[in-house]
């Protein structure tokens, strides 16, 4: 009973103002954090990438979803209302009072948006926007790298991944390597000079014939301590970045989520 009444009031929302819900809009701002100049020019970039790349792409915000998972509403989302787009589906679900989002992929897309990178490619610069309360250059910006993602995939047949992070350990432990050996080769060097050899003591490099130490004294002036108090973690620091930190995937749905 409790998951009809879920299914439910999530069509409701998601219900146009006419009758029936033969065709879901592809934007639903439950939350009402757009104006209606904002909601016409998300649309317009929605319905674009629609057009341009034969998919179905939908932005949903609710208010709250109660207790629901996030990732789990989106899939829902995904098989129930966004499905009928002919090269694939995807949601993103913006949930106001959890402070979360997520997005979600149908199989088709799955191969497209590629695992967490491919949801980040997306996310990240989304996110940002989000956290500034950018809400329609959040929804653009995601419409518009998804279709970054599609052009790339219909281009080259593969989907997007990102190029292997120089690997900076290898760099330092080869930097290191070769120092030991340069260290050591100078030290073979040195030694085998008849006129350069290693002493322990400073002193011992001193002509004691024309040095003489006359006065020696030790003054100590002041100590400064200076004490920086630890900035504290705002919104614009946070770890929530874009990062793919909720995951819901399975054979049908690709896609992951997180907070901003």
């Amino acid at each position: 009973m409790r998951k009809l009444f879920v299914i439910l009031t999530m069509l409701a929302a998601l219900m146009l103002a006419s009758v029936g819900l033969a065709a879901a809009p592809s934007l639903v701002d439950n939350a009402n954090v757009l104006t209606p100049q904002q909601k016409r020019e998300v649309l317009t970039e929605l319905r674009r990438q629609e057009q341009e790349h034969g998919i179905r792409m939908g932005v949903v915000v609710m208010k709250t979803i109660n207790n629901e998972e996030p990732g789990k509403y989106a899939n829902k989302l995904i098989d129930d209302v966004y499905n009928d787009g002919a090269n694939g589906n995807i949601v993103l679900l913006q949930v106001i009072d959890k402070r979360k989002w997520y997005i979600s992929t149908d199989k088709k897309l799955k191969e497209v948006v590629k695992g967490n990178a491919g949801v980040e490619y997306m996310s990240k610069p989304m996110v940002a926007k989000l956290k500034n309360n950018d809400y329609a250059g959040a929804y653009i910006t995601y419409a518009q790298k998804g279709g970054e993602l599609m052009s790339y995939y219909e281009a080259n047949g593969e989907p997007w991944e990102p190029e292997e992070e120089f690997n900076w350990l290898a760099l330092i432990i080869g930097l290191a390597g070769g120092g030991i050996i340069a260290y050591v080769y100078r030290g073979m060097l040195m030694s085998s000079m008849s006129n350069v050899r290693n002493e322990v003591a400073a002193d011992a490099y001193l002509n004691k014939e024309t040095f003489k130490l006359v006065h020696e004294d030790d003054i100590y002036t002041h100590t400064t301590v200076a004490a920086v108090p630890k900035p504290k973690n705002d919104r614009s620091s946070s770890s929530d970045d874009g990062s793919v930190s909720d995951n819901c995937s399975d054979d049908d749905h690709g896609g992951g989520g997180g907070g901003y």
